[in-house]
């Protein structure tokens, strides 16, 4: 896909409330009431636009579920590709009633009505500027040790509809290997519904998401010692080519 064709496909987030993150800023609330109305509101979420229109009229099929089985209890990272305007439901809808924790662009926080629709749907924003990601590491560490999950679109850039595999960003990768967890690798596949042959609505698909292996940091890290990049920049390509080798079966791509 070249870089034009690109551009046209990603969805303009208008920047409406510039915002500056605090340094005491709660990334991941764990509060009663936050957690309490965030509940609700994933409820509501999932239920109407997960299950009544992508899996009734999507066909929103899962598989590989059975894989976060064993963490139960435990916290870890997932990844997926970033390629619908709600494919939070979707990735959401591997864990429920679990909920995840979903890492965004600080613009998302900047714009009008979704800022607060991510925000009530556990969305939390990477500070912009090259010490964005350092500044999410604590929060993000610890909620993993304290068994919760937290979710990356390391494409960074929404694409909506757009059924192909680019540039993977390494901060979740990296972060992994921090807290010493597993990265489970998700990936979205569609194609457009038909209806006697003709296509219903490029909005309307039949959807399939698989769940990948669990991917553990090659050199974990010991205490007092740098992170190795290149067990970071490994895991990285790992879940990268899995994504790639499922989009190409799926859509028949030699």
């Amino acid at each position: 896909m070249n870089k034009n064709k690109v551009r046209k496909q990603q969805i303009p987030m208008p920047v409406v409330y510039p915002i500056t993150i605090k340094t005491n800023y709660k990334y991941i609330r764990t509060d009663l009431l936050y957690r309490f109305y965030s509940a609700i509101a994933s409820f509501i979420f999932v239920s109407i636009i997960g299950y009544l229109f992508f899996s009734i009229i999507g066909k929103h099929k899962i598989y590989g579920r059975e894989k976060i089985k064993e963490f139960k209890k435990k916290g870890f990272i997932t990844v997926a590709n970033h390629c619908h305007i709600f494919d939070t439901i979707l990735t959401g809808k591997v864990f429920y009633p679990r909920l995840a924790w979903y890492a965004s662009v600080q613009r998302n926080f900047e714009a009008p009505y979704y800022r607060k629709m991510f925000r009530m749907l556990r969305g939390f924003p990477i500070p912009d500027g090259i010490m964005g990601l350092r500044k999410i590491i604590k929060p993000v560490t610890t909620a993993v040790n304290d068994g919760k999950i937290v979710h990356f679109f390391p494409e960074a850039e929404l694409w909506h509809l757009y059924q192909g595999i680019d540039y993977f960003q390494r901060g979740s990768f990296y972060l992994a290997h921090i807290a010493n967890c597993p990265v489970i690798p998700i990936i979205h596949l569609f194609k457009p519904r038909t209806f006697f042959g003709k296509q219903i609505s490029k909005n309307v698909l039949t959807i399939k998401t698989i769940v990948g292996d669990p991917i553990y940091p090659g050199v974990p890290k010991k205490e007092g010692e740098p992170i190795n990049m290149n067990s970071v920049t490994d895991m990285c390509d790992k879940v990268q080519k899995w994504m790639k080798d499922e989009m190409s079966k799926y859509h028949n791509i030699k």
